[in-house]
């Protein structure tokens, strides 16, 4: 049995169907070893029952763990997307101040721009003057008055001259105006370009903000996307297994009945008290008997299922011998029992040994008492190497433990 309990790795189905039933018949069905083998193999049936739902526990545990934390994560991804949307619009705002910020200093530098094109003219104006000046000297004035022909034409003179002078002084006051209005046009842009580098640092940081609020929304769905990945997933692993659990133990029943029907029909007949049986030997000498007959609870789904066996643990290979003499019924490969054998011993008793390895006899084969009828194995629903023992009389499976010191009574379940 040990061998057995430790050497999980079959089917869920197998796992929910004997580490369960194994527990609990270990404490309620008396059985071949004494108590400390009895101690033994109950604490490896925890352990049994630990292994034995390990797929639809972890997925029970990652459904419960997915729910417990979707609602913080739900929130956390409201809160970034909100910030996000938050960053972003701030962003945008700094943006569009910072275009604003642009043109108007654009405008700034074009007002210098013009400023500089003015001053340069005016001042070519100014140049031109003292040019003129300089050449003709200082009598120059004089000695167009003194070459005038006649008083109109002196008065003439006279007007030109001043003509010039007036236009002269206004050229060198609009250059000294326009000189003060490009300092200030200059200042202005510069004010105008420090304002834009602030707004310029604000829609930088607005960006930076925008990009982590838009990473942590990111992060936050991610988690939010794997949570309800991993709740369909532990659901979908749930409902995979229910649906094959449910079918097995419905093939296992279909088994069962078949089982009974063809100890009834093929095997002889006898009267129906069990007391009236001869004895039988146990099919695998010094080993100890294991789960017995009654119902079994799936731990996670519920279902249930009726054990008509006792169980026996050994290593694989290990000889399985006849209960007693008899004719050999049938060799059958199940699916639920893997290889099977059943031997009418008259009087209508059927012992039923399941899940061999590799059978020893052959349909319609006379063995006697402890001949060897097949070996140990872990074929059909068997989570390690172990014989299934059964007794029917007239096709009603009894406790195999009835023959071994118990009472001879009915499986409970069975009906």
């Amino acid at each position: 049995m040990r061998a057995f309990l430790t050497r999980l790795n079959s089917s869920r189905f197998t796992r929910g169907l004997l580490a369960v039933p194994l527990l609990l018949s270990l404490l309620m069905t008396p059985a071949i070893a004494n108590n400390t083998d009895i101690d033994k193999q109950v604490a490896e049936a925890s352990e049994a029952l630990t292994e034995a739902s390990e797929a639809v526990v972890a997925a029970a545990e990652s459904l419960k763990d997915a729910q417990a934390k979707l609602p913080a994560a739900r929130e956390t991804m409201a809160i970034a997307t909100a910030k996000e949307a938050e960053a972003t619009a701030a962003y945008n705002k700094a943006a569009a101040d910072l275009a604003a910020a642009k043109a108007a200093y654009a405008a700034a530098l074009s007002k210098v721009t013009s400023k500089e094109a003015e001053i340069s003219q005016l001042q070519k104006k100014v140049d031109q003057f003292a040019r003129s000046v300089y050449q003709q000297g200082p009598t120059s004035q004089w000695e167009i008055i003194l070459e005038s022909t006649s008083p109109s034409d002196l008065t003439v003179r006279l007007q030109n001259i001043k003509a010039v002078s007036l236009s002269t002084a206004k050229s060198l006051d609009d250059l000294l105006s326009a000189k003060e209005q490009l300092a200030a046009d200059a200042a202005a842009a510069e004010a105008v370009r420090l304002d834009m580098q602030r707004v310029a640092d604000i829609a930088s940081q607005a960006l930076i903000d925008a990009q982590n609020a838009a990473d942590k929304a990111a992060a936050a769905k991610s988690e939010v996307d794997k949570l309800v990945k991993q709740e369909a997933a532990a659901l979908k692993v749930a409902e995979d297994d229910k649906a094959e659990v449910q079918a097995q133990y419905n093939e296992l029943r279909a088994e069962q009945i078949r089982i009974a029907a063809l100890s009834k029909s093929a095997g002889s007949q006898g009267p129906v008290d069990p007391q009236a049986t001869g004895p039988l030997s146990w099919p695998l000498p010094g080993r100890a008997a294991g789960g017995g007959v009654g119902w079994r609870v799936h731990p996670v789904y519920k279902y249930k299922s009726c054990h008509t066996g006792v169980d026996s643990g050994a290593p694989k290979g290990t000889p399985i011998r006849a209960a007693a003499s008899g004719v050999v019924l049938s060799t059958t490969v199940s699916r639920a029992y893997g290889n099977m054998t059943l031997i009418d011993h008259g009087g209508g008793m059927v012992t039923m040994y399941a899940h061999q390895s590799q059978f020893g006899v052959s349909p319609g084969q006379v063995v006697g008492n402890q001949d060897v009828i097949g070996y140990i194995g872990s074929t059909g629903f068997s989570t390690g190497p172990h014989l299934h023992f059964e007794v029917h009389l007239n096709g009603v499976p009894y406790n195999p433990m009835g023959w071994f010191g118990a009472s001879r009574t009915v499986v409970p379940c069975w009906g």
